[in-house]
């Protein structure tokens, strides 16, 4: 079973066909021919299965292949004459070219330098906080693929787009405020429409907002959004608390940067203001590699809804940007505690005591059950004879009462009562 992602397959042409009738199915494109040169080809007739999601192996070790219009094939084994996985330092692109292939070109919108310079002037300035602020705005977004539409012959086909150098833009922008563990008064949960979405992604949208479409289609527009969000999070200047800032601050700011040249004066002002950030996934690798010695700079990159579950924070909403900003203040605030806590260092592991099956202490760990606990950096303390534990009973203490005066477990005070009397009572 292949465990790895594939990312590209190759069928054999119908009826034997030279290669270059051969399809290629490649994952974030469309189902392609290959030429005699090894050019890919857009394949006129899948042009409206869209783009190439998955290509997965199933248990019966058939392909299959899932596209972006819904549209699924299943092949046999017998039927793929060549498939390839991703790795870690080969791009895609060179991976085909490996196996004789070019791409195909794609819809792309050159970065231009007046969007350089709108970039530029959004969050020039950003300062990395390592712990908690007082009071802040944890963030959190959700995205969606760009697709660009082209018409092929009778048929549309959506093709993956870059725009401006991003194949994804934000589809839901979350912000909750918060000082400690009190909520301030700051929400803000809005979606935001895009052109180059998906279908798929604005149905998400009216199911999660409940809204006609008409009026989803008013208040999701991307910049009465975004002078809102300006208006009501970014002008109160507090820091904000991201899960991974990596992808969702580099994304909030193309997508204000794609809507610069629409704020006002006053608003592209605020954007050029200094910005604190503070990121919960680098604060949960300082909690993690503060017993770690030799690789204090180790990152794990964990999932929010990963660690949550550690720390028995339970998200019934995941990859909703609302409820996902809300676990991350809960996640950062456990974790906080966490770190202020001193830690138990270990010593040197030492054997412990165990009872004999008359209760009587003897060298090494107890046979029982019950008795099997773990040799902390404790005193020791010696176990009474039987005689002791009848002594007790007759005082009126409990089974539970003389097995903590003597660190053992209660039914250990109990078989040795029990053997005890019986023993008594014989003689």
């Amino acid at each position: 079973m292949v465990t790895a992602r594939i990312v590209f397959a190759e069928r054999r042409a119908l009826d034997k066909l030279p290669q270059e009738n051969h399809f290629v199915y490649i994952v974030d494109y469309p189902i392609c021919q290959v030429d005699q040169s090894g050019q890919l080809l857009v394949a006129k007739n899948y042009a409206s299965w869209g783009e190439i999601t998955q290509i997965t192996i199933d248990a019966r070790q058939r392909f299959v292949i899932k596209s972006t219009s819904g549209h699924s094939l299943t092949l046999g084994a017998k039927k793929i004459v060549n498939y390839d996985t991703d790795t870690e330092t080969t791009s895609v692109t060179a991976l085909l070219k490996t196996n004789g292939y070019s791409l195909p070109v794609t819809t792309a919108q050159p970065i231009t330098d007046a969007f350089k310079t709108q970039l530029a002037a959004v969050f020039p300035t950003v300062e990395t906080l390592t712990e908690i602020p007082e009071k802040y705005a944890v963030i959190d977004c959700e995205f969606g693929i760009l697709f660009g539409t082209q018409r092929q012959g009778d048929s549309i086909v959506h093709r993956r787009a870059t725009v401006y150098g991003e194949k994804a833009g934000i589809f839901q922008l979350a912000v909750l405020g918060y000082a400690g563990n009190r909520a301030l008064d700051l929400f803000f949960n809005r979606y935001l429409d895009n052109p180059n979405f998906s279908a798929e992604v604005k149905l998400r949208g009216l199911k999660e907002t409940k809204l006609t479409l008409a009026e989803y289609d008013s208040q999701t527009d991307p910049v009465t959004v975004l002078k809102t969000f300006i208006h009501e999070v970014l002008a109160r200047q507090l820091p904000l608390v991201f899960w991974d800032k990596s992808n969702d601050l580099r994304l909030l700011r193309h997508t204000l940067a794609v809507n610069f040249a629409s704020f006002s004066t006053a608003e592209q002002a605020l954007l050029g203001t200094k910005l604190a950030v503070f990121d919960g996934s680098i604060y949960t690798n300082q909690v993690i590699n503060r017993s770690n010695h030799r690789k204090k700079d180790t990152h794990h990159y964990l999932p929010l809804n990963g660690v949550a579950g550690l720390l028995n924070i339970f998200n019934p909403h995941q990859h909703n940007a609302l409820w996902d900003a809300q676990t991350t203040h809960c996640v950062v605030n456990a974790l906080a505690k966490i770190q202020q806590t001193d830690p138990l260092i270990l010593t040197r592991p030492q054997a412990g005591t165990r009872l004999d099956s008359v209760g009587e202490t003897v060298g090494g760990m107890s046979q029982s059950e019950d008795d099997q606990q773990p040799a902390l950096a404790q005193p020791q303390v010696l176990v009474p004879s039987p005689t002791t534990f009848c002594q007790l009973r007759t005082t009126g203490k409990t089974y539970r009462e003389i097995a903590q005066k003597f660190g053992v477990s209660t039914s250990t005070v109990w078989r040795a009562v029990k053997r005890q009397t019986k023993s008594a009572i014989t003689n």
